[in-house]
């Protein structure tokens, strides 16, 4: 049971946008994940231009491409316990997020980012009540994306996009459980949905589980969550050892084979 709900996280900067006029939705139950096509500040300045009365979301949180010292940052426009017009017919009973991307697609969400996000995820849990699980229906309860459902989506919009959806769903989503004490996270040997590839440099806890696994069947290999060259060359050396393709990248087959051997 929630004795008490705290309105304001109190690691977040507060923004309100003037005197309330948006209905109350008590505790809610969907944290859903957006992109803002854009910066921190920008967002709050067009926020602002029509208050409560226009278009909001509860939380937004700074990148790299907003300027020091907003990589990270969180700022909240709204209270926990009130509605914010960021989500259609999810408005009554969701936690909206904003993240920036500099007006760029296709970025993943800087370290800085995302561990404001796995925190912010973290606190929300434990307000609600609520578990740290991807929800399959506006009924749910959980954590949810923009373009995840219609009902969400009116205008069909592509956010957060794929590649931050992956971080999302493999990494993000996966640490807040664990940090809460791991109930409801991903099981190990699951595949993540993400492509372990070398360039770019990946980061996650989906890496850290390969490694981890690799390490465990006898291969010399660093278990740092980081997927580099030398992952790549770890991976390429159990491939052809399980007659795979030897391309270094960990897709489902990969992973498939690695959690196989006990």
């Amino acid at each position: 049971m929630i004795m008490t709900l705290e309105l304001w996280c109190p690691f977040a900067d507060h923004k309100p946008l003037g005197s309330q006029t948006q209905p109350k939705i008590g505790v809610p139950r969907i944290f859903i994940l957006h992109t803002m096509s854009g910066f921190l500040r920008g967002t709050d300045s067009m926020f602002r231009t029509s208050g409560y009365t226009g278009t909001e979301s509860t939380f937004g949180i700074g990148g790299s491409y907003d300027p020091e010292p907003l990589d990270g940052a969180i700022w909240q426009w709204q209270d926990l316990t009130h509605s914010a017009d960021a989500q259609f017919a999810g408005n009554r009973y969701s936690t909206s997020v904003e993240t920036s991307d500099g007006a760029k697609s296709g970025v993943r969400w800087s370290d800085k980012q995302a561990e404001s996000l796995i925190r912010l995820g973290v606190w929300w849990c434990k307000q609600t009540g609520h578990p740290a699980r991807l929800v399959t229906s506006p009924s749910g309860t959980g954590f949810g994306y923009h373009s995840q459902l219609p009902v969400w989506n009116e205008n069909s919009h592509n956010c957060p996009g794929p590649v931050r959806l992956g971080q999302y769903k493999a990494e993000i989503i996966p640490e807040i459980a664990r940090r809460l004490g791991g109930t409801h996270a991903t099981s190990s040997t699951a595949y993540p949905g993400r492509l372990l590839r070398y360039p770019p440099l990946l980061k996650g806890d989906d890496v850290r589980r390969w490694q981890a696994q690799m390490k465990k069947i006898g291969y010399s290999i660093d278990v740092d969550g980081y997927y580099g060259p030398k992952s790549k060359a770890v991976c390429v050396k159990f491939q052809k050892a399980e007659h795979l393709d030897a391309d270094g990248i960990v897709g489902p087959k990969t992973w498939k084979a690695a959690f196989a051997h006990r």
